[in-house]
């Protein structure tokens, strides 16, 4: 497929825009920000993943966060490799303190203003622990 948008005169030139869709769920994910397939493929894929850890609770390791964790600091941003990992753990971290970001602060064993600077780096991830902290009766998060 043609990707949309601005492109001046190399708009819809090459077939480079991808979707993918996951079976199970029906999460689907669009890339077309690029020339290239393989960095529209990536770029969709990514998205498709943190899409998952935003709504699959309680599947999540917490070695996933232990190699990003420097300190009680989190290393790691939206759009690294791995961060779908370290937010399913966040996210499940937060849904067992009852939506409590300390609570789910000190299980990650990092600092609160670093789990919200994690849970706000993303719009899905974000809705999904905003989702869980209104459930529990908690306002959103604030971005650190």
């Amino acid at each position: 497929m043609t990707s949309g948008g601005p492109g001046g005169q190399h708009a819809n030139k090459t077939m480079s825009a991808i979707r993918i869709v996951h079976l199970s769920t029906g999460i689907e994910a669009r890339g077309g920000d690029h020339r290239e397939r393989a960095r529209n493929q990536a770029d969709a894929l990514m998205r498709v993943r943190v899409r998952l850890a935003a709504i699959i609770r309680g599947v999540s390791d917490p070695a996933w966060l232990a190699r990003h964790r420097r300190g009680t600091r989190l290393a790691l941003g939206a759009h690294a490799q791995e961060f779908h990992l370290v937010a399913a753990v966040a996210l499940d971290a937060l849904a067992a303190a009852g939506g409590a970001l300390i609570g789910a602060a000190e299980s990650c064993a990092t600092t609160p203003s670093q789990l919200a600077k994690l849970l706000t780096a993303d719009a899905d991830i974000r809705r999904a622990a905003d989702a869980l902290r209104t459930a529990n009766g908690l306002g959103p998060l604030h971005a650190a």
